[in-house]
């Protein structure tokens, strides 16, 4: 074998991985991701404004959601290490993921619908990974593209039953704790009577919607980074909601009792907005504590014991 021919061998092996041919063909790499970002920028320019306008909307459901693109790159530069040491192997079945993301840009665009035109971000960007880097790139990086799920708002259409329903909930379970105690309360609808002469209004933004949705993107975030096992993992997710609604609950039946004790104004007032932030510490409290158990009882086994 010549000189040139086992350089070229040789090169060939070098740049399997991704970080030899970052070495290798820095300027064809960085014409490439240019290329990439400024193309789906371009498809998604107008589904990007139309999010982040949505997130700084005054009474936005999503305004945590500033975090979550952050959040999903600052994992990418986490997992570069096992990503530039995977070998770079293309895969057709890029294509088809890639070819359904654009369906759903097209589709969503001419219909009007705009939730499906955001949700095409997360098949368009899973397509060209496989497409560009390949099959194991794409499994590790599965949690930041999935991530970006939790920015995504979802249609007034969904979210308004589900809110409703949340707040006549957490109202009928502050009222019967208020009963249990032997507090003369009583819930009409969406008020809830303090007394002979007095009540209290439970309003739309005190269905918990923000705390649920929130919650959910922190257990996803919770259950990925736990070191307990998968099943235990999967619990902090399931869970999330569930702790969501218990911390609202609790929220309503405190407002309650200040109105029951200090009147409906007091309640209304300052008391509001600072149990409204209260609620978050409450809630994350009881997540914190939830993976902190069940680390304890289901922890993750080491890559040592196994391979042993």
């Amino acid at each position: 074998m010549s000189d040139s021919q086992a350089a070229t061998l040789s090169g060939s092996v070098e740049c399997k991985t991704l970080d030899n041919f970052w070495s290798l063909k820095r300027p064809k790499v960085l014409a490439v991701l240019g290329f990439t970002v400024v193309l789906v920028g371009l498809a998604f320019a107008r589904s990007f404004i139309d999010i982040f306008n949505y997130w700084n909307m005054p009474e936005s459901l999503y305004s945590h959601a500033l975090l979550i693109p952050p959040i999903s790159l600052f994992f990418v530069w986490r997992l570069r290490a096992p990503l530039l040491a995977e070998p770079i192997a293309p895969s057709y079945l890029g294509y088809p993921v890639l070819f359904s993301g654009c369906l759903m840009l097209l589709l969503g665009d001419f219909l009007g619908f705009m939730t499906f035109v955001h949700l095409a971000l997360l098949p368009v960007l899973a397509g060209l990974c496989l497409i560009l880097l390949g099959s194991q790139q794409l499994r590790i990086l599965w949690f930041p593209v999935l991530f970006l799920f939790f920015m995504i708002p979802m249609p007034y259409s969904i979210i308004s039953p589900i809110s409703f329903q949340s707040k006549m909930l957490a109202t009928e379970s502050s009222v019967a704790l208020g009963q249990l105690l032997t507090l003369h309360m009583v819930q009409d609808g969406s008020y809830v009577y303090l007394g002979a002469d007095d009540r209290l209004l439970v309003g739309d933004v005190c269905g918990g919607m923000r705390s649920l949705i929130a919650l959910l993107a922190f257990g996803a975030l919770m259950a990925y980074m736990s070191k307990a096992k998968w099943w235990a993992k999967l619990l902090i997710l399931l869970l999330s909601p569930a702790i969501a609604i218990l911390a609202n609950v609790s929220r309503i039946f405190f407002l309650c009792i200040v109105g029951y004790v200090w009147g409906s104004e007091t309640a209304t007032g300052l008391v509001h907005d600072v149990s409204g932030i209260g609620i978050f510490a409450v809630a994350f409290a009881m997540l914190f504590s939830l993976e902190a158990l069940l680390r304890r009882v289901a922890p993750e086994r080491s890559k040592e014991a196994l391979e042993s």
